[in-house]
C-alpha cells in the first residue's frame, strides 16, 4: 500500500485518507493530562440496530452533555500487548493482539 503525501490537497467534498466525519450526541466528557475526552452516541443504523459508541480526543471541549454535535476526525489507532489464547473446541493456543482504535478531533 503506498502512502500519501500529508500535502495532497483533496478534492472540493472529499476527505483525506484516515478522515472521518463523526455525528452523534456528547454522552459525556473528561479531561486529561491537557487533553478533552468527549464519549458520544451515534444515531442507529435502524429500529433494530445498537447505536454506536465513541470517544474522541481534542484539545479544546467539543460541548455539553446532551448537545448534537458533528466532528471531523482523524482515524488512528495502536496495538496493545499480546497474549496467548485457547480455542475451546480443538485446543489450538494462538497468540491475539488487541488493536485500539483512536479518533483525534480536526482542529
Amino acid at each position: 500500500m503506498s502512502a500519501q503525501p500529508d500535502n495532497i490537497k483533496p478534492m472540493p467534498g472529499q476527505r483525506r485518507p484516515m478522515e472521518v466525519s463523526i455525528r452523534g450526541k456528547i454522552e459525556a466528557a473528561r479531561r486529561h493530562e491537557k487533553k478533552h475526552y468527549t464519549r458520544l452516541v451515534t444515531p442507529a443504523a435502524d429500529e433494530y440496530s445498537r447505536p454506536q459508541t465513541v470517544e474522541i480526543r481534542s484539545n479544546n471541549r467539543i460541548g455539553q452533555t446532551g448537545d448534537l454535535v458533528s466532528v471531523d476526525c482523524k482515524l488512528g489507532g495502536y496495538t496493545r500487548k499480546p497474549f496467548k489464547s485457547t480455542d475451546k473446541e480443538t485446543g489450538e493456543i494462538s497468540m491475539v493482539t488487541p488493536v485500539d482504535m483512536t479518533l483525534d478531533a480536526i482542529e
